[in-house]
Formats: structure tokens, C-alpha cells, sequence
């Protein structure tokens, strides 16, 4: 019986860099290192979910099909989030937008490499 999504990854050919700016932009916390030869990255956690940042040996630079996935966080205030991601420096697919089958607003940006994240919440 399937429970629950509990980790999110995403594999980097610079996972460092990209750990970074997650920490720069979204103000997440460090949650684990790990530098084994065959599983080296940084986790984080967002709620109940872990965000895990890694290197792969099969990944290299940045994402070409981005339309391909994204995960969404939740946020008390879309607007505002914008806001201040806007302030440092994010890039917006999609600025604050009602959601057309429920009553949520999204806004859509893209991380370092060009992966998509949504954040998900009131106005």
C-alpha cells in the first residue's frame, strides 16, 4: 500500500551550486551531507517532505526538457513569496495566478538549473 511522497530529488552535474541557491533563495536549512563516493548531496526538509539535492553521474548541466516535471510547495501567501523570490533575483515562468479549478493561487519559477518549482497557497 502506497502512504506518502516522501522525498523530492533532484540530481545536478553541480549540486553544490544548485544546493546553494535553494539555501540562498528559499532560506532552507541543511538537513544531512553526504559525500559517499556513490551518494553524495545535501538534504533539506520542507514540511514532512525531504528535498534531496544530489549528483548523478548521468545528469549534466542544466535541465532541457523542464516542462517534463515540477513539485509544488505550499505557502501561506503566493503574492508575498513572490515578492520576495522576485527580490532575489528568481525568474518567473508564471507570475501569481488564481488556480481555474480551485481556489488556490500559483506562481511558477525556475531554479538554477532550470528545473520548475510551484509555489501553491492563498492569495
Amino acid at each position: 500500500m502506497l502512504k506518502a511522497i516522501t522525498a523530492v530529488l533532484i540530481w545536478s552535474s553541480d549540486y553544490q551550486k544548485l544546493a546553494q541557491w535553494y539555501q540562498d533563495k528559499l532560506n532552507l536549512q541543511t538537513v544531512e551531507k553526504l559525500t559517499h563516493p556513490k551518494d553524495t548531496g545535501i538534504l533539506y526538509r520542507i514540511g514532512k517532505v525531504y528535498l534531496w539535492i544530489g549528483r548523478h553521474s548521468e545528469v549534466t548541466g542544466k535541465n532541457k526538457d523542464k516542462y517534463r516535471h515540477m513539485f509544488n510547495i505550499q505557502v501561506d501567501s503566493v503574492s508575498r513569496e513572490y515578492e520576495s523570490l522576485k527580490t532575489k533575483g528568481v525568474k518567473f515562468l508564471a507570475v501569481p495566478f488564481k488556480a481555474p479549478t480551485m481556489n488556490s493561487y500559483f506562481a511558477t519559477f525556475y531554479d538554477l538549473d532550470n528545473n520548475l518549482v510551484q509555489l501553491i497557497g492563498k492569495k
